[in-house]
């Protein structure tokens, strides 16, 4: 009886994502061809959520554009490029851009954020206290951030880099590099014309990275 019962939710799972995505799809920005968005993800202000084509949402993505934090107001924006993948629990808020270009993959847990909230304000909650003001954050094409990695307010992250499991990255990241640690450093470089990479700190971050 169970095994018959999971077979019929997994014939159903497809056509359930399916019309969950043309929920979403009209009140987006923009949104692109072949977009699957997994329930439950939570999309706030979805009028200001931009995708492009072949976007995948895994399940408890969270896209957060602010309009309005502690009496003041934003226009927060996020754009999706093509093709780009949000892993389980990816977790993206802005106050004023945040842009992952064409093939950005990020895995399950990430967040990333342009803005924090103001610890200074010594009258208030942290929670509760007016946020940042807001930095755009980029993220290159054919990038990877890696599981319960952090991207904060800033960042701008070149093409085809890699983003270490758990690194909290707080400067800017080259193109063709890897980074890793809290806070994140650049350990390695890849020439893209020869096709092979040289290094800072090879053999101690092998096992890290991995």
């Amino acid at each position: 009886m169970r095994r018959s019962f999971l077979k019929v939710c997994k014939t159903l799972d497809p056509r359930f994502r399916r019309l969950y995505t043309w929920l979403w799809r009209s009140s987006l920005k923009s949104c692109g061809r072949n977009v699957l968005i997994e329930y439950p993800a939570r999309l706030e202000q979805p009028g200001s959520i931009s995708m492009g084509d072949d976007v995948l949402l895994y399940a408890r993505v969270w896209l957060n554009p602010v309009a309005a934090w502690a009496a003041g107001e934003y226009a927060g924006e996020i754009r999706l490029g093509n093709r780009v993948k949000l892993g389980y629990g990816v977790q993206i808020s802005s106050a004023k851009s945040v842009i992952l270009e064409d093939d950005v993959a990020v895995a399950a847990g990430a967040v990333i954020v342009d803005h924090n909230h103001d610890h200074r304000y010594i009258g208030a909650s942290i929670y509760d206290a007016p946020i940042t003001k807001p930095r755009p954050v980029r993220i290159g094409k054919g990038s990877f951030l890696g599981v319960h990695c952090l991207i904060g307010p800033g960042v701008q992250i070149g093409e085809h880099a890699v983003i270490a499991a758990n690194a909290v990255v707080v400067k800017d990241v080259p193109s063709y590099c890897m980074a890793l640690g809290n806070p994140a450093r650049v350990t390695r470089f890849y020439d893209p014309e020869a096709n092979k990479k040289t290094s800072l700190e090879m053999q101690e971050d092998e096992v890290a990275v991995g």
